[in-house]
């Protein structure tokens, strides 16, 4: 398990075992992946350094095969996409059953199953870790990957997981999330679903207001990928309350299980979650026998289930059908005996509605919820014959860690003054004692104080506790091993869990008690190793054997203590032993380098390692030690040729400037010294800054600065780098300071251009995840690139001391530190530990450089957001002087301005250092060294501002140009984008159906491509100018016959001018005499020429156009034709003249056309960022457009039809009925439509003419009824003949449309060109609306937040007249399809026969006895009598003692003896002439025996129907008075004409 490999280790072979029990497609996967070995040697947390430590990007995966290390490296960086399964390879070659067109290898579910069944329980820890604080789901339970096997429960990796939430009656609450109880949910699937159950848990989990992708669904990329590893997998995410109200989802911690695949496949994981869980949330997709079984059996196991019924019904189904299987769900809800609220219907689909329902039916249950926890589950899962992952060795191993920790319960004070001695008062005064004797002359005193320590000392005996934990360590089982030193992490973390949540929310100055880890018993067990070198004795006789066991732990990974920064004492003899131990087990001559990073108080260096490399360091905050730590890391081999080494050692320190021991005297010596000990012993230290907002932020500068001040002057070099977790000003200030302080020479250009181009790169701001106490925080992408870019920083420092700087082997890093010690102890340095003056000079000036150059990039930004109008005024004022401004005149001016501001301001910058020192009364003499450098720091600060003015004033007249040539451009554009945008517009209002913001952006791109352009320049040549030029040279040459000529090019500092040598002439013995006269003529011959090139060149230039070969070659015919006519002098030149001035000119040119394709290519990048944000931008408002404008366009058409439309339709019949309702009661024929009696006698009459015994039976049993019908026929006459309905329709609905109409232009008006909220203007609409008259206007519809949006007037009143006008066009288009009257009728909104039934209905009382209705009308009266009495056989009453219908009428039996009996008597027989005793509020009036009168009609009718009325009611026909069979038809008229005193 060494970490120490010089290549992977042997996998293991490909057995046969594999293929025979794993099916093809998993195999398959497993291969894809990589994997495929693992599950004979897991993976462990060696992997983390080979997948980490060789990568400085976040590149997409070439195939699957680098998926599982993506994944592992992205999840140590905290990368939100580190479950993405997107490679570049297509996955169908593997054979796999996926979508070859997905751009993601496989589901990412079976990524994050696969890489947990391949890691080992310390690997899978660290991943757990990782994946909460990413806020992912991580797997509890994991499916066998053999068929025959039985799957395993994981508990080891939730150990070590620590959760913080808020509590409104206990504040701040820290615990163990294994331990922890809390509220347990289990969501299952049972059949299949339309609804995606992972989504609905995001969805609760989330709340309203927060996205949460805590598990992997269908809706994600890759999520719709079949699953071949995870079906049957358990997931858990925590649901923790983070103090912010609007986040708030539950009240109290919960803890989510989710099963992945159909839970009738899976028995076993879901008895577990029945058991376990407190609410069981099942999405039901079918009700079938099976399923209505297993919901019974699962109702048995669990405390509340909840139903989401996502079954769906279709039309194929029948009605029949549906309501069958509706019964069948109700009574399996009876039969399952759930509460109410526990069937949640997600038939429709709408994840956010079922998760807002089961979010409230949760939070309704919560309180009567019992709790549970993880090892509780694990514990039901060995009852269930469920594997769990903890085995024999890992309970041996946690049996070891309660011994070591016995009485730890008692208190940690008590247990670290008996069990841990060693770091008591003794061994901190005896080093302090040291150091004084080392720096100052040894007195009597401090030797006789030092021996009576040294005895003290010597009288240590080996402790219980230290006598457990070193037989636990020396082990040669290093998996049990491993497992005690996580048990011994975990334990005292879960003993300590109240003072370490009271340490991360209040972090005050103090604690109760101090809070130890395992890093306490790994000191102790390296100064017990220093007391027995002192004087071995019996009872330690065999420590000799820790140093080898300290380099096993070193070497697999656990860092170990290289210096005691609580005492500030480096353990030498303990950490020379270790090494020594390491030194023998490398090979040979092995080499390496040191990486050391100063950590602060509250700074997480431990965290920032990890991601860097995948090192596991101590953390700050979880115990409070403060010390630095060594680990050794073997690099992979294509580092170790890069880096010049084999190994990398990390050196970590934790707790400098810690507040805990800020008061205590000479920490601040202590912090000095710790910290120029582990940078004297780097070749890099990273100063890793926390945040700026912790106090005293000024100390860690202090301490850093001195470091550097203690370490610049040593033989091992050491570079300064700078990480800050704040916002970056102290980094800032900090990285200024090492460049003050390191680089005190004048750079030459090459090293300015250096400078320049990596002053952005010093100060790497990190802000990571652990920022949020909450373990459900989302985390950016931001830190994984700022970590990225960190480490590439790093490396590439590495790469650099590779080529400028020999290695260090183990040896002479271990004489190297002894000797550095002897130093620190000795404080042989030119700063004493713990003088600050020179630092806080360094940090004040710095700190004005900070100021200075924020102030200057403050004012330049200002300067350069102004540009396009300081452009314009330029050019105004040009033309105006009467001269044309091109843009190379332009920028020249712009750059003389830029420059002209930073140079003012950095003399500003310069002025300002100085007298900051007069004003802080500081010696100069202080910085005397330094005042050259920070000169030209501050020339730096202006050239690197300079740089990027220079570039964003490029830019701008890049742009303004830009802008001028694409006016006609971006006109075409905005009317095809406004063409395009009405269509959609039209579709969305058409359709009612949302455009998703991809439609919208595919139609904007199609837009976009369309309109021509003439801005697709030609490509620029991208081949090496100077390369084409010397081939064209060359070709030039060789033609003319000078093919072994040597060619020689000129730099940019060479091309000052040309000039003739003596050499360059073929010198005979007569032409020596003339050779200066000679060299004149060819010199002013050469420059001639030289200039008619460079001529040429310039013409070439002015057209800014890419360089071309016919150019050079154009150029070299020149020079040819040039030199002929120099043949023509009395001389003779050689042919090296003609190849030294063809290299000259040919190098200035190549120059030249150099700078013009720089220029190019700066101006087409400049061009394609600009187009590519005008598309973007143009894209954006496109988008936002639609939507608000579609918005708008959906709140017109819903104020029209739910607001306008009712009070149109109102003003219409309202109306229109009174008119209507007029003009019946005027019409010729409604004389008996004018009071009740006229229309009851209308009534008896139309009786007896019709002559049938349906009407008379209808009137006898409902005079309502039949007085209703005969009103609603008299209606529907009058209608059908009348023909002025439909003008006046028509007229009211212009009328009230006019109005709307004015009402609205009345709001535009008032509105016009500003920005309105859509619900004021509306409310204004109404009120004018309502103000003109009787028009009432429905407004409660406005209180909707569709309404609630700004948007300019004429928009939203352009949509508004268009939804007007097409309502208006609506109804009037009802109007000519409803032809038929009684649809016109029906639309009336009060109908006509109600109001014509109230009119003539008369007095509603009945005659008691025959049900006659009284007659006597409006008219107020307290007594009722009827005009007509019947004989009471019509209305089914029988003789007394019959079943003769009876023919005796309420007058005549009020004068006879006749009884009566009912209800109102209570059962007593009562003579009818009493009957006002019963019924005062009735007078009967007496029969008049001389004249039938009224009684004729009745008598009539009852003659005509007595058969039919006894078949009726099945009664015997009544025996009649044969005088009653004489009446006539005619005589019934006339008796009901006098009874009614009607004259016709």
């Amino acid at each position: 398990m060494s970490l120490h490999r010089t290549t992977h280790p042997d996998p293991g072979p490909r057995t046969t075992e594999i293929l025979s029990e794993i099916d093809r497609d998993k195999h398959i996967l497993l291969q894809m992946l990589d994997l495929h070995r693992e599950k004979v040697t897991p993976l462990d947390l060696t992997t983390m350094l080979y997948v980490t430590t060789p990568n400085m990007e976040d590149k997409v995966p070439k195939d699957p095969t680098e998926l599982s290390n993506a994944f592992l490296r992205r999840l140590w960086l905290y990368n939100p996409q580190a479950r993405s399964t997107r490679c570049e390879a297509v996955v169908g070659v593997y054979g796999l059953d996926m979508d070859e067109n997905s751009q993601c290898a496989i589901n990412p579910l079976d990524l994050v199953a696969a890489i947990y069944m391949t890691t080992n329980s310390f690997l899978q820890q660290e991943i757990t870790h990782r994946m909460v604080q990413c806020n992912f789901a991580v797997p509890l339970y994991l499916p066998p990957i053999y068929p025959e096997k039985k799957g395993t429960l994981l508990l080891c990796p939730f150990r070590d997981i620590l959760g913080q939430w808020k509590s409104p009656s206990e504040g701040a609450i820290m615990k163990n999330m294994a331990d922890s109880r809390m509220l347990f949910l289990s969501a299952v699937r049972l059949g299949h679903c339309s609804v995606s159950k992972s989504r609905v848990l995001n969805h609760v989990l989330g709340g309203p207001h927060k996205l949460n992708e805590c598990f992997i669904n269908s809706g994600m990329e890759g999520g719709k990928l079949p699953r071949v590893f995870s079906d049957g997998l358990v997931e858990v995410c925590w649901n923790l309350i983070s103090g912010d109200h609007q986040d708030k989802v539950f009240p109290h911690p919960v803890l989510v299980a989710n099963l992945r695949g159909d839970a009738a496949n899976h028995e076993k994981q879901t008895s577990l979650l029945c058991y376990t869980s407190a609410v069981l949330i099942v999405f039901c997709g079918s009700f079938g026998i099976k399923e209505r079984e297993l919901l019974a059996s699962w109702r048995d196991n669990t405390s509340h289930m909840i139903l989401i019924d996502c079954s769906m019904s279709t039309e194929e189904d029948g009605q029949e059908n549906n309501e069958h299987n509706e019964r069948i769900k109700q009574r399996l809800v009876k039969d399952l005996e759930l509460l109410d609220g526990s069937v949640i219907y997600g038939c429709t689909g709408d994840e956010e509605a079922i998760a807002k329902s089961l979010r409230d039916a949760l939070n309704h249950r919560i309180p009567y919820l019992h709790t549970a926890n993880l090892v509780g589950t694990a514990g039901m899962a060995n009852d269930l014959n469920i594997k769990v992952d903890e085995n024999e060795i890992c309970r041996m191993a946690f049996g070891e860690v309660e011994e070591v920790l016995s009485g730890f319960e008692e208190g940690v004070s008590l247990y670290l003054e008996d069990q841990l001695p060693l770091q008591g008062t003794v061994w901190k005064q005896l080093c302090r004692l040291e150091k004084e004797e080392a720096r100052h002359h040894t007195t009597q005193s401090i030797t006789e104080e030092k021996e009576s320590l040294i005895k003290l000392l010597l009288e240590y005996k080996l402790t219980t506790a230290m006598r457990a934990f070193i037989t636990a360590l020396c082990t040669f089982d290093m998996t049990k091993r491993a497992f005690f030193l996580s048990w011994m992490r975990v334990k005292l973390e879960v003993m300590q869990l109240d003072r370490l949540s009271l340490h991360r929310e209040t972090d005050r100055e103090q604690m109760p008690e101090p809070c130890i880890g395992l890093e306490h018993f790994l000191r102790e067990l390296g100064l017990v190793y220093e007391r027995y070198f002192r004087s071995p004795n019996s009872d330690l006789c065999d420590m000799f054997r820790l140093p080898y066991f300290g380099a096993e732990l070193l070497l697999y990974g656990v860092p170990l203590e290289l210096y005691d920064g609580d005492v500030s004492v480096f353990p030498m003899n303990w950490v020379y032993s270790v090494l020594y131990e390491v030194h023998k087990q490398l090979p040979k001559f092995s080499r390496m380098r040191v990486l050391t990073v100063l950590g602060f108080h509250n700074s997480k260096t431990a965290e920032i390692l990890s991601a860097l490399f995948g090192v596991n360091f101590p953390k700050w905050g979880r115990r409070h030690i403060k010390g630095a730590y060594m680990l050794l890391l073997s690099l992979p081999d294509n580092f170790r040729k890069e880096m010049d080494c084999e190994f990398l050692m990390f050196i970590g320190t934790e707790g400098l400037n810690s507040q805990y021991a800020r008061q205590t005297e000479g920490s601040l010596v202590h912090d000095s010294e710790l910290a120029t000990f582990v940078s004297g012993l780097s070749d890099i230290t990273l100063v890793n800054l926390p945040d700026e907002v912790q106090d005293d932020t000024k100390r860690n500068l202090q301490i850093a600065i001195n470091a550097l001040l203690c370490t610049r002057d040593l033989e091992r070099k050491t570079t300064f780098q700078v990480a800050s977790e704040g916002a970056g000003r102290d980094g800032k200030i900090m990285s200024y300071a090492i460049n003050v302080l390191t680089k005190g020479q004048s750079p030459n250009e090459s090293q300015r251009e250096t400078l320049l181009a990596n002053e952005t790169g010093v100060n790497h701001i990190l802000n990571g995840p652990w920022t949020s106490q909450s373990v459900t925080t989302q985390n950016a992408q931001t830190y994984s690139d700022a970590v990225l870019g960190l480490k590439q920083s790093l490396l590439t420092m590495f790469h650099d001391k590779a080529k400028n700087g020999q290695p260090t082997c183990l040896g002479a890093f271990m004489e190297h530190m002894c000797n550095l010690w002897e130093s620190v102890k000795n404080g042989k340095f030119a700063i004493k530990f713990g003088d600050t003056g020179t630092a806080d000079v360094i940090i004040g000036l710095c700190a004005k450089l900070v100021e200075g150059e924020k102030q200057l990039t403050d004012q330049m930004d200002l300067w350069v957001q102004g540009m396009e109008n300081h452009i314009n005024t330029l050019k105004e004022s040009a033309l105006q002087n009467g001269e044309d401004m091109d843009s190379d005149g332009l920028l020249r001016i712009l750059r003389e301005e830029a420059a002209t501001q930073i140079n003012t301001e950095g003399d500003k910058i310069k002025a300002s250092l100085w007298d900051n020192l007069r004003e802080e009364d500081i010696d100069i003499a202080l910085v005397d060294n330094y005042k050259a450098s920070l000169l030209k720091r501050v020339d730096l600060i202006q050239e690197h501002m300079t740089s990027n003015v220079v570039q964003k004033l490029e830019a701008a007249t890049t742009r303004h140009n830009m802008t001028v040539k694409m006016h006609a451009l971006l006109m075409a554009l905005e009317a095809a984008l406004e063409v395009k945008l009405r269509a959609l517009l039209q579709t969305s209002k058409n359709t009612e159906c949302l455009i998703e913001d991809k439609e919208l952006a595919q139609e904007f791109v199609n837009v976009w491509e369309d309109i021509p352009s003439n801005w697709n320049d030609p490509p620029l040549q991208t081949e090496e100018i100077f390369t084409r030029i010397v081939e064209q040279l060359k070709e030039n040459l060789s033609n003319r016959g000078l093919i072994n000529q040597k060619i020689k090019l000129w730099n940019a500092n060479q091309l000052n001018g040309f000039m003739v040598k003596n050499g360059h002439f073929a010198l005979g013995s007569k032409m020596k005499k003339t050779l200066k006269y000679n060299k004149d003529v060819a010199q002013k011959f050469t420059n001639n020429l030289i200039e008619d090139c460079n001529r040429r060149v310039s013409e070439k230039l002015w057209r800014k156009e890419g360089y071309s070969d016919s150019y050079m070659r154009e150029l070299l015919i020149i020079v040819d034709k040039g030199l002929e006519v120099l043949k023509l002098e009395p001389f003779i030149m050689k042919p090296k003249f003609e190849v030294d001035l063809k290299g000259y000119i040919c190098s200035k040119a190549a120059e030249s056309f150099q700078e013009i394709q720089e220029s190019l290519m700066r101006e087409r990048e400049i061009k394609g960022r600009f187009l590519k944000e005008l598309k973007e931008k143009h894209m954006l408002n496109f988008m936002y457009q639609f939507r608000k404008r579609d918005q708008c366009q959906r709140a017109a058409q819903a104020f029209t039809n739910l607001c306008l439309k009712p009070t149109a339709e109102d003003f219409i019949y309202s109306s229109m009925e009174r008119q209507i309702f007029h003009d019946m009661l005027q019409h010729k024929n409604a004389q008996l439509y004018s009071s009740s009696e006229k229309f009851h006698y209308g009534l008896l009459k139309d009786m007896l003419l019709k002559d049938r015994f349906e009407n008379f039976h209808e009137y006898l049993q409902s005079h309502e009824s039949f007085s209703r019908k005969s009103i609603e026929n008299f209606v529907a006459t009058h209608l059908s003949s009348s023909v002025m309905i439909e003008d006046r329709r028509k007229q009211k609905m212009h009328q009230i449309f006019e109005l709307i109409q004015r009402c609205i232009i009345q709001a535009s008006e008032n509105g016009s060109g500003v920005q309105s909220n859509v619900r004021l203007l509306l409310e204004k609409i109404c009120i004018n609306l309502q103000s003109l008259g009787e028009i009432f206007v429905p407004t409660q519809i406005l209180e909707e937040t569709l309404f609630d949006i700004t948007i300019h007037c004429e928009h939203f009143l352009t949509d508004l007249k268009e939804s007007v006008t097409e309502l208006s066009s609506s109804i009037a288009q009802g109007f000519k399809e409803n032809e038929d009257v009684i649809e016109v009728f029906d639309d009336l909104p009060c109908k006509l026969q109600n109001m014509l039934y109230e009119r003539l209905k008369g007095c509603d009382q009945r005659c008691p006895f025959c049900k006659a209705p009284c007659d006597l009308g409006e008219k107020e009266h307290q007594v009722h009598e009827a005009v007509l009495h019947r004989p009471k056989g019509l209305v089914c009453y029988t003789n007394a003692n019959s079943t003769t219908l009876s023919h005796s009428t309420c007058s005549a039996d009020i004068t006879g003896k006749n009884q009566f009996q009912n209800r109102h008597t209570g059962g007593q027989s009562l003579p009818f002439k009493e009957y006002q005793s019963i019924y005062p509020d009735w007078n009967i009036s007496p029969e008049d025996p001389r004249n039938n009168g009224a009684a004729v009609y009745w008598r009539y009718v009852f003659v005509r129907y007595n058969s039919r009325f006894a078949q009726e009611y099945q009664c015997a026909p009544a025996t009649l008075p044969q005088t009653w069979e004489r009446i006539s038809q005619e005589e019934a008229l006339r008796s009901l004409k006098e009874a009614f005193n009607i004259t016709e």
